[in-house]
C-alpha cells in the first residue's frame, strides 16, 4: 500500500483530514501486526492508539521516498513487542486464571471463540503473516519486506500456518473470510 506524499506533508502540518485518510488506509494492517503479537483485543486497541501518537511525534524521522506504510507497521510491531516484553515480566494471577494456566495450549474450540482458537495454534511469525495476508490483504512480497525476510521464507511460513489451520478444520483456502 502506498500513501501519497501529499498526505504525509499535510500530516506534518497537523491536518486532521490527512490523519483521517492515513488512519483509514492503514488501520487494518496496524491492528493485524499488533494483534499477532499481543493476542488481546482490548490491549491491541490501546497499543494502536499509542502507535498513531508515536507516528505523529516521530513524523520528522520518516524518510521521504520510502514506504510510509511499512514505516508505520514497523512502529506498530516495535510497540507491540515492547508491550509484550513489559507484560511478560509481570506475574499476576487471579483465582480464575489458575485453572486456565494449566489447560492445554490449544483450547477447545467449542468453549472459545473460533478465531482465537485458530490464532493460538500459530506462533508469532505465523500469526503475523496470516493476519497481514488475510486481514490487510498484503502481498507476500510486501510482508517479506516488512518482516525483513526473503519472500520464500514468508511463503513457507504462510503455507505452514495454513496447514496447521486446515488440520484443526478451522480454515479453507477458498474462504479467507473465515479468519
Amino acid at each position: 500500500m502506498i500513501i501519497k506524499p501529499v498526505y504525509i506533508e499535510k500530516l506534518k502540518e497537523h491536518n486532521d483530514e490527512a490523519f483521517d485518510y492515513i488512519y483509514q488506509m492503514t488501520k487494518k494492517g496496524v491492528y493485524a501486526v499488533i494483534f499477532s503479537i499481543v493476542r488481546d483485543y482490548d490491549e491491541t486497541e490501546d497499543i494502536m492508539q499509542d502507535v498513531y501518537m508515536k507516528m505523529i511525534r516521530s513524523l520528522h524521522q520518516y524518510q521521504p521516498n520510502t514506504n510510509f506504510y511499512n514505516w508505520l507497521l514497523q512502529i506498530a510491531r516495535h510497540s507491540a513487542i515492547d508491550y509484550y516484553r513489559r507484560k511478560s515480566k509481570e506475574t499476576t494471577y487471579q483465582a480464575e486464571d489458575y485453572d486456565q494456566t494449566f489447560q492445554s495450549k490449544i483450547p477447545d474450540p467449542a468453549e472459545t471463540d473460533a478465531f482465537e482458537s485458530m490464532m493460538q495454534i500459530l506462533d508469532e511469525e505465523e500469526r503475523m503473516v496470516v493476519l497481514l495476508k488475510v486481514i490487510d490483504q498484503m502481498k507476500h512480497r510486501e510482508i517479506a519486506k516488512l518482516m525483513n525476510k526473503p519472500i520464500g521464507t514468508i511463503l513457507w511460513i504462510y503455507q505452514k500456518a495454513m496447514k496447521k489451520l486446515k488440520e484443526i478444520g478451522g480454515y479453507d483456502d477458498d474462504q479467507e473470510s473465515n479468519l
